[in-house]
């Protein structure tokens, strides 16, 4: 009985460890193309660029017949087609966001704090940007609160 008892205390350590894995500046390096985009918190949507699929909030899809549901889906094709254009390039400390007819550049740094991780980009035209950065399933996570979580998925 105790031999189980540690054997799952081992286990429970060694995931805790996995899970508290830090990313660096190599975890970020490549291109990487967006699979998602998560605004259910803000707007009741998420975009699965990955099956070309919306996807609504229950209370969204309470509150509207299906038929608004699918014409919805539909008038969103267009959305979905740009956004599965985005991309991310990341060389050294520099980082391009790159959507059909506009790039951004800038330079950026991963920090520690409040117990998460951030992205901090500063952009070529002095602007900057701070969100919460983690990895999932092998997908890179940049959270932007209100604005959504941007999922990205790394060219292979």
């Amino acid at each position: 009985m105790k031999n189980l008892i540690y054997l799952c205390l081992a286990f429970c350590m060694a995931t805790t460890v996995g899970f508290a894995q830090k990313l660096t500046d190599k975890d970020l390096q490549g291109s990487w193309n967006l699979v998602g985009l998560d605004v259910l918190s803000s707007q009741g949507i998420y975009f699965d660029l990955a099956n070309d699929d919306v996807k609504f909030s229950e209370e969204v899809e309470a509150q509207a017949p299906p038929e608004a549901i699918a014409q919805a889906k539909e008038s969103m094709a267009p959305t979905i087609a740009a956004l599965k254009q985005m991309k991310m390039i990341v060389n050294g400390n520099e980082i391009k966001q790159t959507m059909p007819g506009d790039e951004e550049k800038g330079v950026y740094s991963i920090v520690n704090e409040d117990d998460a991780q951030k992205l901090k980009i500063i952009f070529a035209d002095g602007t900057g940007d701070t969100a919460n950065l983690y990895m999932k399933d092998k997908k890179l996570y940049i959270d932007l609160g209100e604005d959504g979580i941007f999922i990205y998925s790394k060219e292979q």
